[in-house]
């Protein structure tokens, strides 16, 4: 019997070994092999900017390609591009209808608005034109509430003072795109939309209040309060200390609207006449802002 076992043992020594098998390269094990991406993570390697991103799904397109966008009406289209600040004639995002520099039209009606939002009822009924009316007014000029008012943001060492509108209708406070860049702000994302987050005092060193805004950053801002120059100066009796807008008839740009949810944190109770029109001095939490319409005649 141990004859027999040794015997065995010098055979399956003497056995030659098996050739390894060559590892298959096939496409479909070398396509298996490697990682899988998410769909996610590649747009997070291409470069995406929000302002050129999609305002409906925030994804890499323009919204003339987007599937959410093209299975709306051409009703809700156009809520969804006047709502995110579109362009109704090319669906651009840096520019309002009234500034397109568009040669291109409807394709089906040839009227002034993208193809897409043919059939929407807004852009099809023309405005009724008023013949033979005569319409006179007591007054040519309403003095709006601006404040020049210091910005920080998260990160910033120094203040920067901007010319903000104090706008009680305005759902939202927004501020201006170019004011978010050159501030170098943070944002982030609500409701399909993009905010930012910034700190505002009085111009006066000296005022200690302060209030933190979430604001919505926009196109539509900048812009200048008045079409006009303005010869009368409705701050001519006020301390000039005591004024958010040390000119409050300049024509500065509008960089920021504080909105009605700053408004109960910013209004107080100091009322002044200022002996033009009906234009007074509301006091606020930045200073006195004047508000009211008049007729900007000469004093001659």
């Amino acid at each position: 019997m141990a004859a027999y076992l040794e015997e065995r043992n010098m055979e399956v020594n003497n056995r030659a070994p098996r050739p390894a098998q060559p590892r298959s390269h096939s496409p479909d094990r070398r396509r298996q092999q490697q990682p899988s991406r998410s769909r996610s993570s590649q747009r997070q390697h291409r470069p995406s900017f929000w302002q050129y991103a999609c305002g409906l799904c925030q994804d890499d397109h323009a919204i003339s390609s987007c599937r959410r966008f093209l299975g709306l009406s051409p009703q809700q289209r156009y809520e969804t591009i006047e709502r995110r600040g579109y362009c109704r004639n090319c669906l651009a995002r840096s520019h309002l209808a009234p500034d397109c520099q568009s040669l291109i039209g409807c394709r089906n009606c040839n009227g002034r608005h993208h193809t897409l939002l043919h059939d929407a009822p807004q852009v099809e009924e023309p405005l009724p034109l008023l013949l033979d009316v005569q319409t006179r007014f007591t007054w040519d000029l309403v003095f709006v509430p601006t404040a020049m008012i210091r910005v920080m943001g998260t990160g910033m060492e120094t203040y920067a003072t901007l010319r903000s509108l104090i706008n009680q209708a305005s759902v939202m406070s927004r501020i201006s795109y170019s004011s978010f860049r050159r501030l170098g702000l943070r944002s982030f994302l609500h409701k399909e939309r993009r905010f930012t987050t910034f700190k505002i005092m009085g111009r006066n060193t000296n005022d200690t209040w302060a209030l933190k805004v979430n604001a919505l950053i926009t196109n539509e801002l900048p812009y200048r309060p008045y079409d006009d120059p303005i010869i009368e100066d409705p701050a001519l009796d006020i301390p000039s200390n005591r004024l958010a807008d040390v000119d409050p008839r300049g024509n500065t740009p509008i960089e920021i609207e504080l909105g009605g949810d700053t408004y109960s944190a910013l209004r107080r109770e100091g009322l002044l006449f200022t002996g033009l029109g009906d234009v007074y001095a509301y006091e606020t939490a930045v200073g006195f802002v004047v508000s009211g319409p008049i007729k900007n005649l000469p004093r001659n």
